[in-house]
């Protein structure tokens, strides 16, 4: 690498950084977990598919693709507090300069995604435990409907 562009590696290096979250917009997940528990929205942006499979309980998928297209569903949301969560860390940056963009006013970035949250040992809800509560949910509905 010559010099010229090793000073246009380190230029790029220093604009990304610049327009990236800061350190104090990251958040680990038990502080993540601890602020969805105080009611903060916590936003997986991973696909669908990826989201189906496993998934923190209460959080809300807008896969990364589609965020900018469904804005408008995070609107009451505009002011409030709101973490972003992804597979590893890579997306969630991507869609917290998104969200600022379009004035969300206080995003953070929850480190390490929805792979540290579980190396972690924080909950997360599978596709077999959500259909079970399902399953269990309409069962409690047959009941009282008998009654």
């Amino acid at each position: 690498m010559t010099g010229i562009q090793g000073c246009i590696v380190a230029l790029a290096a220093l604009v990304l950084v610049g327009c990236g979250p800061k350190e104090d917009q990251f958040v680990d997940s038990k502080g993540a977990a601890e602020r969805q528990a105080r009611g903060e929205l916590l936003l997986d942006v991973r696909e669908a598919d990826d989201y189906k499979e496993f998934h923190v309980p209460n959080s809300t998928n807008i896969p990364f693709g589609r965020l900018e297209s469904r804005l408008a569903e995070l609107e009451p949301y505009k002011a409030k507090p709101i973490m972003v969560i992804d597979h590893s860390g890579l997306r969630s940056p991507r869609a917290w300069e998104q969200l600022k963009k379009a004035g969300f006013s206080q995003v953070s970035v929850v480190t390490g995604g929805i792979a540290e949250w579980r190396k972690a040992g924080l909950p997360v809800q599978t596709l077999e435990m959500q259909l079970e509560q399902e399953r269990l949910q309409r069962e409690q509905e047959q009941m009282e409907e008998e009654e």
